[in-house]
């Protein structure tokens, strides 16, 4: 059973789509479908049939991921993330594997802002994981083989989302650079 479903909102195009891909083959317990003509009622009662605690949903902002709205099972949207830039994991690493293991943890840079904490106590909670601190994301590579989110600020009050792979040891993608963050998960 998901834990999160992952879709886009009924306009889309195809960037939207791809990252929606990207995203649904990292996180783990995440379930992706087409939204197609699915309206807001017809997508909460989904969250709810499929025993998911909430739904992600990828609207698109002049061709490309916008924002990403987390709607709790009864329709109320507890997280808005906007998005400033996306990089797909084929451009973060076009001679990567095309497929790689869900990610284990969330780690965050030591000394992050506050908002940054916040993100990644949402995230970890949202997905069951576990969320720790890390020198760098290359200090964490040198752990155990498994797979990560990586948090860290950005300058700006902005925010670095990516997902790394120790086993290969390379950043994996997508690479989010998250420009704003407005509610927070409860539960």
């Amino acid at each position: 059973m998901p834990s999160l479903l992952l879709t886009t909102s009924r306009k889309t195009s195809n960037r939207v789509r791809a990252f929606a891909r990207d995203l649904s083959q990292v996180l783990p317990n995440v379930e992706r479908f087409n939204r197609g003509r699915m309206g807001l009622p017809e997508l909460i009662s989904r969250i709810s049939q499929n025993g998911a605690k909430a739904a992600i949903v990828i609207s698109i902002w002049q061709g490309n991921p916008g924002e990403m709205t987390i709607l709790s099972s009864t329709g109320q949207d507890t997280i808005n993330i906007r998005l400033e830039s996306v990089l797909l994991r084929r451009e973060v690493n076009p001679t990567g594997p095309t497929r790689s293991s869900r990610v284990d943890c969330v780690l965050i840079k030591s000394g992050s802002s506050a908002i940054v904490k916040a993100l990644a106590e949402d995230i970890a909670s949202l997905l069951d994981l576990s969320l720790s601190e890390q020198i760098d994301a290359y200090a964490a590579l040198a752990d155990e083989a498994k797979s990560f989110i990586w948090l860290e600020d950005s300058g700006s009050g902005k925010i670095l989302w990516t997902h790394y792979n120790t086993h290969n040891r390379i950043e994996i993608g997508p690479r989010i650079r998250v420009s704003a963050v407005r509610g927070t998960h409860k539960g």
